[in-house]
């Protein structure tokens, strides 16, 4: 695994959740690559792989086109860009990628060809216009490609119910503010609001036979070092994003929670867990081809 410090100077907004993308990505890699099968990329296609973060996936990508394909790495931040190459270049693919910075609100990026996948993982709720990324990206299928979203799911379990530090239910409640700002950040950008699912976006970009398709993470406890770390370090970025709208006393157990110093860590308990679902929707363009 090669472990990238983060180095972001994106928008604000945009980026990775955590410190180390590429720790975090390791974790959920099998996770992403059972959202990848289903779209039996074949040696010699042309992937485009928007937001590809700190690179597993563009890996996994290029070593599913092979010798004889490419796979564009598309990011509006430098810095990922250099993430995603170097963790090319230490699997041995780096001759497979291309990169291209661009951000995904000014439209379709100029490609030389057309691709067969483009796969886009967390990254689209960033726009500003959901319906206008999609159709951007969309725009980037040869007749017959194949564009996979991934976004959604369910929110991530890591705590038993009652903890024993704050109320019960304190994860639960951490979704509620998470979602409350989530909400303000959208609509604070002036962003067009999509009142409608991923799928029928999809359907809405002109993309056809647009299926779902989830998967599970689930790493039970008593978890690993690198798991461990993993979800203490998501759980903290959301209590951070959360965190103007957690009630006072939820607050002060979360800091507790998650101060290596304090006895109430939970670095320190066995019932530490890490559960969820990744959702991925895909269409295909609407011309003939590829099924």
């Amino acid at each position: 695994m090669t472990t990238i410090p983060r180095q972001w100077a994106g928008k604000p907004g945009t980026g990775t959740s955590t410190q180390d993308p590429a720790a975090a990505e390791a974790v959920f890699l099998d996770a992403t690559l059972s959202l990848l099968e289903p779209l039996a990329i074949a040696p010699g296609d042309v992937v485009v792989d928007v937001g590809p973060g700190a690179g597993s996936a563009t890996v996994a990508l290029a070593r599913a086109v092979g010798d004889r394909g490419r796979v564009y790495a598309v990011d509006l931040d430098p810095a990922m860009l250099d993430a995603t190459l170097e963790a090319a270049r230490a699997a041995g693919v780096i001759d497979r990628i291309r990169p291209v910075l661009h951000d995904v609100e000014d439209g379709t990026p100029a490609l030389p060809e057309p691709a067969d996948v483009v796969w886009a993982s967390w990254c689209v709720h960033h726009a500003h216009d959901w319906d206008a990324a999609v159709g951007a990206l969309a725009g980037l299928l040869r007749p017959g490609g194949v564009l996979c979203v991934a976004e959604g799911g369910l929110p991530t379990r890591c705590l038993p119910w009652d903890v024993g530090t704050g109320r019960p239910g304190l994860e639960g409640r951490l979704d509620v503010a998470h979602d409350r700002y989530f909400s303000e950040w959208f609509f604070d950008r002036a962003a067009v609001r999509p009142g409608r699912g991923w799928s029928e976006i999809l359907t809405g970009a002109g993309l056809v036979d647009v299926t779902t398709h989830s998967t599970l993470v689930d790493y039970p406890a008593p978890l690993s070092e690198q798991v461990r770390a993993v979800a203490l370090a998501e759980l903290a970025a959301r209590v951070r994003r959360a965190q103007p709208h957690l009630a006072d006393d939820d607050a002060a157990a979360w800091a507790r929670l998650l101060d290596p110093h304090d006895d109430a860590w939970l670095g320190h308990r066995g019932d530490l867990a890490l559960l969820s679902a990744r959702t991925a929707y895909r269409g295909r363009s609407a011309q003939p081809g590829r099924s």
